[in-house]
């Protein structure tokens, strides 16, 4: 084929390419607008329903207190709280128990054993199964912190809904420069897998769960609970699956005005973290290769093209169509990092890591690669010091 003629094909197919991206951004800011919080503060039932709110805890010594002291908060009239304690080795259950003292709702479960072949977390709250006994349940994650108003609007929300189950996804709780590099572009990467709009459509089988979700008893005790999720590394994600091919109305909300959640901390747990995360919720090799794909074209081809052509000039040789390729790759990138605004932005993060996507997608597009590579080798995930 005539070079010049591979020239305008190459070029016409990077021009769709970016156009995909500039659809891909107007769909992200609408998705964002339809996914925005109601105005909890105002909800209003005239009799509110009885609530179990379900903390599973694994050595958080260091944090379960002010996880605890928001969910006390809560203005809630009825709730009881259940703090499952799976096999923690540090003085977490000397913390709850302090609290206890002062607060009776609280109720301590300990848990000193994980039967082979089951997972922690799933196993653990399926232990206190039998002690639900209000109208709804509530699963929160230990590294969150609740708004006072958060369990009020939840249940309003099922219950305004007619809803069975709602996902929610708060605001992450970043400090460290690779966490705030890299936390936003993760969240960008699972809704890019699972739209949220879709998990909250029953004509679709987009399922994704979150570190709180609330759920109508009956509708939880219909699909056997955690039991039903007792083998699964993603139980939060396969709960909501089960749901909806049970024909359950399943409702995902992007809040962060409702809580936030502590992340990682460290360069090495940020990569620990992320790398257990895709495994565990991207799940296959090759959902881990057109994740690289869409990575390093979003953020990495225009700046490759820009340098590609800048080295083509400084040696002297003339490609045909250059300045459109300049322009198309100048445009890319002006696009790709509007996008990661948007995204860094909707983290509560500050614009400027925006200007550094190039290096955040460089990072991800390496722990996929780790992660693929875990994936062949079957290698087992490791989770607070317990590998499966």
């Amino acid at each position: 084929m005539d070079f010049s003629i591979l020239n305008i094909i190459l070029l016409v197919a990077y021009a769709g390419g970016i156009l995909s991206l500039c659809i891909a951004l107007a769909q992200t800011l609408r998705m964002l607008r339809a996914q925005g919080s109601p105005k909890m503060e105002r909800v209003q039932m005239a009799d509110w329903p009885t609530l179990d709110i379900v903390v599973p805890v694994k050595d958080e010594e260091g944090h379960i207190r002010e996880c605890l002291a928001s969910i006390l908060a809560q203005d809630y009239p009825h709730k009881r709280i259940i703090v499952v304690n799976d096999r923690s080795r540090d003085g977490t259950a000397a913390q709850v128990e302090a609290m206890r003292a002062a607060h009776p709702e609280i109720q301590l479960v300990t848990i000193t054993e994980l039967p082979e072949g089951l997972y922690g977390k799933p196993h653990a709250v399926h232990q206190v199964r039998s002690l639900l006994t209000s109208e709804y349940v509530a699963f929160v994650d230990s590294d969150l912190h609740l708004a006072p108003a958060c369990m009020k609007s939840l249940v309003h929300h099922l219950s305004s809904n007619a809803a069975d189950w709602v996902a929610v996804m708060g605001k992450p709780q970043i400090f460290k420069f690779w966490e705030r590099l890299l936390v936003p572009l993760l969240g960008a990467v699972t809704f890019a897998w699972y739209d949220p709009r879709k998990v909250s459509d029953p004509k679709w089988p987009d399922a994704v769960g979150s570190a709180l979700m609330v759920a109508r008893r009956s509708s939880y005790e219909a699909i056997d609970g955690h039991g039903c999720v007792i083998r699964t590394y993603d139980e939060d994600s396969e709960l909501v699956r089960i749901a909806k091919r049970a024909g359950q109305k399943v409702s995902f909300l992007m809040t962060p005005d409702l809580f936030t959640q502590r992340h990682y901390g460290t360069l090495a747990a940020t990569i620990r973290g992320i790398t257990r995360t895709f495994i565990g919720g991207i799940k296959t090799i090759p959902r881990l290769l057109v994740t690289i794909n869409a990575l390093q074209f979003v953020s990495l081809l225009p700046l490759g093209v820009l340098v590609l052509f800048l080295a083509l000039g400084q040696a002297g040789i003339d490609v045909p169509l250059r300045e459109y390729w300049v322009g198309a790759a100048a445009f890319h990138l002006v696009v790709s990092t509007a996008l990661a605004l948007v995204i860094y932005r909707t983290a509560d993060t500050h614009g400027k890591y925006a200007l550094l996507h190039p290096l955040g997608s460089a990072m991800l597009i390496w722990v996929c690669i780790r992660a693929a590579i875990r994936l062949h080798r079957k290698d087992p995930i490791t989770w607070r010091g317990t590998s499966y």
